[in-house]
């Protein structure tokens, strides 16, 4: 644990063990599925906090880190209001579907920011790569799951889609684990190659007048 990102995942595996238990009192021991259903709803407020946290350590770009950090407020306001609109004994996939689509997106930034400034080391060696990998296979995997759960009624498509969902699940937590075997690297700001969009590879020639 090197760097903030990885405090702030270590954070997120220890909440996600907490949650995981206290889902299993709820519905084992307790036998309460409206305890349950307000677990997983606390759960989801609290992954979004987090994960947002972990992309703010993670990305360079102050505005798309300002985004992201600043997005939690409506995301936790909506979870909020989702709650009290829905039926006691249901679960709503709205805000699941939300946080979803924005971190899929945040990944994607991330993948991209990450290749166009580290050079200088192999990008797929480090634990916060993996773990981004992991967890872009988790959200685009279960994307469209969320979606056919809300708006499909057929019992067949339902159970193979959850069948789907249980093996990204668990390919997500093999790569997760797989990618502590890695090694974090610490960049320093001499360390950092960022090439302008706007340069002209085409004029370092020695044919090129503007060289002469």
């Amino acid at each position: 644990m090197n760097t903030k990102a990885l405090k702030v995942f270590f954070i997120y595996t220890i909440l996600l063990a907490l949650f995981v238990s206290v889902s299993l009192l709820s519905l084992y021991v307790f036998k309460s599925k409206l305890l349950y259903l307000f677990n997983i709803r606390c759960y989801v407020i609290f992954e979004y906090c987090l994960f947002a946290l972990l992309f703010y350590n993670l990305l360079k770009n102050n505005l798309f880190k300002n985004i992201i950090l600043y997005s939690t407020i409506p995301f936790v306001l909506y979870s909020i209001y989702d709650y009290y609109i829905s039926t006691p004994n249901s679960f709503s996939n709205y805000p699941l579907i939300v946080e979803f689509l924005a971190f899929i997106i945040f990944i994607i930034y991330f993948f991209y920011e990450k290749m166009k400034i580290v050079v200088l080391y192999p990008l797929y060696q480090t634990i916060t790569f993996w773990i981004c990998v992991a967890l872009f296979t988790y959200f685009t995997g279960n994307f469209f799951f969320l979606i056919f759960l809300k708006s499909s009624k057929d019992a067949v498509l339902i159970t193979q889609m959850k069948i789907i969902y249980s093996f990204i699940t668990i390919s997500k937590n093999v790569i997760l684990c797989l990618a502590l075997l890695g090694n974090e690297h610490v960049e320093s700001k001499d360390e950092i190659l960022n090439i302008p969009t706007d340069v002209n590879l085409d004029e370092f020639s020695l044919t090129n007048y503007k060289n002469n």
